[in-house]
């Protein structure tokens, strides 16, 4: 497993460089991995430290769905297994975390929740899920990357 990480130069009040760790989820393996990684992170860098699993619906997602279908429940259904899937990977450390969901643009909102939040550093996977993100190469990490305010760790 590899990884990037950018680390953004800021002075933090506490002694501790990472607290806070905001980690997008999206099933993908990357995802799995990043969440790995920033649960070892926490465990062994922090100190009262805490992850939030993040999960973005991508709002062009939202018009593609075929007649009669029950959008929002799918959604739901899918929100649901891939952070409960992402909480099994922490229910055996004692690490704190808890786990939200949004619709929108998934590096936009990403930075914007990371921001808001005060969150100390952003673990995420290199590629998501969908065939376009693919085709961009990991276009979200990437705009993640360059517009964060905090430390971005890329695991691959």
């Amino acid at each position: 497993m590899g990884f990037i990480i950018k680390i953004g130069f800021y002075k933090k009040e506490s002694e501790n460089m990472y607290e806070r760790f905001l980690v997008p989820v999206d099933g993908s393996e990357h995802s799995k991995h990043a969440l790995k990684s920033a649960n070892w992170l926490a465990q062994n860098v922090g100190i009262n430290a805490r992850i939030t699993l993040l999960h973005i619906i991508p709002s062009n997602n939202i018009n593609t769905v075929a007649y009669g279908v029950d959008i929002e429940q799918l959604q739901v259904e899918e929100v649901r297994r891939i952070l409960e899937e992402s909480a099994q990977v922490l229910s055996g450390s004692s690490i704190q975390y808890d786990s939200e969901y949004h619709i929108g643009d998934p590096a936009e909102m990403i930075c914007k929740k990371a921001k808001e939040g005060d969150y100390d550093l952003i673990v995420m996977g290199s590629r998501g899920l969908s065939l376009f993100s693919e085709l961009l190469v990991g276009s979200v990490s990437h705009k993640v990357v360059q517009h964060a305010h905090c430390g971005v760790m890329i695991v691959k």
